[in-house]
């Protein structure tokens, strides 16, 4: 028995919660369980928000600057969790992932330039390229036995062509890869050999499941990370997405300059959230590995609920082996039935609201996501709606 309970249900209505609250925005109705948006059904752990209630005892909330404890408690957790030695200069805020991705966009490329993505993935790395008019370019996965693989060649190929920004999702949303060592250095060797840099989203790099193992891209050789520019953050790992804090580590004195001119003199955004910083700082602790090991547990065995459950019940869904992430890639184009008809399906047939395949690239169609980070009843509750297909 643990020290947390991941089992109890949290009432989330009438908390404005996005995942509740944009039901009808995103399927029309208000009704279905929601399985979609990255944020978990678990309680923030306690400790957070002790740090953030002390906080809140002092009756001043004005301008701050990031304590020395901010810095030592984003080192203390890359070695501690990943074995990857950082110095304090190579640490930026950002208010998060998704704006840290669209300011590597505005400061290091211009307009009509290429930035590479690895398609099917996060549906934000395309708003960030397209809404800047920046070009995509795509090095679609490739889907082997039961998981997905890079596809090198056409990743040379495409470098060729004068890209100048690479967007990696590793561990990759949505298809749940934590990519092993080998496979980062043949992309970390490719970029440099073709002059482009390379941006590293690690923002689930701490949810990795049993038997496997996350790198972080900059931690291989000094080459590399000269190259390269690190997100991460504790919101997914600890449940603070509302918070809006994350890290932005860059060992490249030129690239760390580029990305702070921006953040900070073009965007004066340099200043966050003074409960996020405090919270990240509690969640980076002992604590906190305590808690994350405990969560880890957790979700390997809901993962492996509903591999078993869906094998039982729902046979034609097809699973990929699933290494990280407390997000699953499901394959359903066994039913025959166009993306939209079985989108319908499970939105006003089965009440499930799971993410659309779609928003990840062409690559998902007839695939959805759903999130896991839920408690095992409820997860029980959604795939036991799935038999509506099968009717």
């Amino acid at each position: 028995m643990g020290n947390y309970n991941f089992d109890e249900i949290i009432n989330r209505e009438d908390t404005d919660s996005l995942k509740y609250n944009w039901r009808e925005r995103i399927f029309g109705k208000d009704d279905v369980l929601p399985l979609w948006v990255a944020d978990m059904d678990f309680k923030t752990p306690d400790f957070c928000l002790e740090a953030i209630k002390k906080r809140l005892s002092h009756p001043i909330l004005g301008y701050y600057d990031y304590p020395d404890s901010f810095y030592n408690s984003i080192k203390w957790w890359m070695s501690k969790r990943h074995n990857w030695e950082i110095e304090t200069d190579w640490i930026s805020f950002s208010p998060g992932i998704v704006p840290a991705l669209s300011m590597c966009v505005m400061a290091f490329t211009n307009e009509g330039d290429k930035v590479l993505v690895q398609s099917p993935v996060y549906h934000p790395f395309y708003y960030a390229i397209e809404n800047q008019k920046r070009e995509i370019v795509k090095n679609p996965l490739k889907i082997v036995g039961d998981r997905y693989e890079m596809d090198f060649e056409d990743l040379e190929h495409k470098l060729k062509q004068n890209v100048k920004l690479m967007f990696l999702c590793n561990p990759h949303n949505p298809v749940g890869r934590a990519w092993e060592k080998d496979i980062l250095q043949r992309v970390g060797d490719l970029c440099i050999k073709y002059n482009c840099i390379l941006v590293s989203d690690e923002i689930h790099s701490d949810l990795i499941m049993q038997g496997y193992k996350h790198t972080p891209m900059a931690s291989i050789s000094k080459e590399i990370s000269m190259n390269t520019i690190t997100l991460m953050a504790p919101s997914k790992t600890f449940n603070l997405a509302g918070l809006a804090t994350a890290e932005v580590i860059i060992e490249n004195k030129e690239l760390r300059e580029g990305f702070r001119y921006v953040i900070s003199d073009i965007l004066h955004m340099f200043t966050g959230n003074i409960f996020g910083v405090v919270a990240l700082e509690a969640a980076y602790s002992e604590k906190g590995v305590i808690w994350l090991e405990e969560l880890l547990d957790y979700l390997s065995a809901n993962v492996e609920f509903m591999k078993d459950f869906l094998k039982t019940h729902h046979s034609k869904i097809r699973v990929f082996e699933h290494q990280a992430t407390y997000l699953a890639w499901l394959d359903f184009s066994q039913y025959k039935l166009s993306h939209k008809q079985l989108s319908d399906k499970l939105i006003f047939e089965a009440g499930v609201g799971l993410n659309d395949g779609a928003i990840f690239g062409k690559e998902g169609m007839n695939m959805m996501r759903i999130n896991l980070a839920l408690p095992k009843s409820q997860l029980k509750a959604a795939l036991e709606r799935l038999t509506i297909l099968d009717n």
